[in-house]
C-alpha cells in the first residue's frame, strides 16, 4: 500500500474514528455516504466486521454506485430502503437507519452541509433523511464557519435533463432577497441570503467523456455559485421550489456531528455551535 498524503491520512482518522464510536454491534442499519473519505470509513468497517464487533446481520445501504462496490467488495451486505422491512417477515427490523456516516464537501459552524461534489446528493439526502444520525467525516478543509467561506465550486443541483437550460435561466433570476413562499414573510426575509447579486449555474461536465456528467439517476448537475450562504436553508427552499430541480446540495440541521481529521494526526469533534452555547 502506497503511503498516503497528508490530506488523505487526516481522512482516514477522521473516518476511523467515526466508525469505531457509531458503528457498535447494537447498530444493526447502517447508512454508507459517498466519496473520499467514505472509502476509509468503509475500510474500518470491513475490519470490524472481521473482528466480529459489528452487528452479524448488519446491513448497509448506499447512496451511490460507488458506496454499493464498497460495501459489496468489503463482504458487506447491501439493502435498498425499500427493502428494509422485507429483510425480517416477523417485521422486527427496523424501519429507519440506525446511523449514516459520510462525506462533505463543506460544513458551517451550524453542520448545515454542502454535499453532491460526487454528483450523489439526492440519494445521500434520502438516506441522511432516513436516519436517526447523520455524521459527517472529512480532513480539516472542510471544516468553515460559513458555507462558501472554503468551497468556492457552487452548490450542486440536481435537475432534470429535459429543462436544464430552463431551469438554470430561473436560477440566475434569483436575488439574495429570493424566498420560498413559506418563507417570505419574518425579519429573516429582510437579510441577504447569498453573496452574489445573482447565482452562476453551471452544468457539469464529465470527466473523460464527452458532455454532462449524469448522475445514477439519470440526470444532470448544475453547480451554482452564490459565494457565501449567509442563510442555508433559505437558498436550498428558494432553489427547490423551481419546476424539474431534483434535489439541491445543502444539507440543513439534519447532521449532528461532524469529525475532522488534521494534518499533525489530530481529529476535531464538532457538534452544531447553537448547541454549545446551550450546554454552555
Amino acid at each position: 500500500m502506497s503511503a498516503l498524503s497528508l490530506a488523505d491520512q487526516a481522512k482516514r482518522n477522521a473516518a476511523f474514528a467515526a466508525v469505531d464510536r457509531h458503528v457498535t454491534p447494537e447498530v444493526r442499519v447502517l447508512g454508507v455516504g459517498t466519496g473520499s473519505t467514505v472509502v476509509f470509513a468503509v475500510e474500518r468497517l470491513a475490519e470490524l466486521k472481521q473482528q466480529g464487533r459489528t452487528h452479524p446481520d448488519l446491513v448497509c445501504v448506499p447512496t451511490s454506485f460507488q458506496s454499493t462496490q464498497l460495501i459489496a467488495d468489503a463482504g458487506l451486505r447491501t439493502a435498498d430502503l425499500n427493502d428494509l422491512l422485507p429483510l425480517d417477515p416477523t417485521g422486527g427490523c427496523p424501519a429507519s437507519i440506525d446511523v449514516t456516516i459520510d462525506g462533505a464537501d463543506e460544513v458551517d459552524s451550524e453542520l448545515n452541509v454542502i454535499k453532491g461534489g460526487g454528483a450523489a446528493h439526492l440519494r445521500e439526502k434520502v438516506v441522511a433523511a432516513a436516519s436517526k444520525k447523520l455524521v459527517i467525516i472529512g480532513d480539516h478543509r472542510k471544516d468553515a464557519t460559513t458555507l462558501g467561506e472554503k468551497w468556492d465550486q457552487g452548490v450542486p443541483v440536481e435537475v432534470t435533463p429535459i429543462a436544464w437550460r430552463s431551469i438554470k435561466s430561473q436560477i440566475e433570476r434569483l436575488t439574495p432577497l429570493s424566498r420560498a413562499p413559506a418563507a417570505a414573510a419574518g425579519p429573516a426575509a429582510a437579510a441577504a441570503a447569498f453573496e452574489f447579486a445573482s447565482p452562476v449555474a453551471v452544468l457539469r461536465q464529465a470527466v473523460r467523456k464527452a458532455g454532462p456528467v449524469v448522475t445514477d439517476n439519470g440526470n444532470f448537475v448544475l453547480d451554482v455559485r452564490v459565494g457565501k450562504i449567509f442563510d442555508p436553508a433559505a437558498v436550498e427552499q428558494a432553489i427547490k421550489m423551481i419546476p424539474g430541480v431534483i434535489e439541491v446540495g445543502i444539507f440543513c440541521r439534519m447532521a449532528s456531528e461532524a469529525w475532522f481529521g488534521n494534518d499533525d494526526g489530530s481529529i476535531a469533534w464538532r457538534i452544531p455551535q447553537s448547541l454549545v452555547k446551550e450546554q454552555d
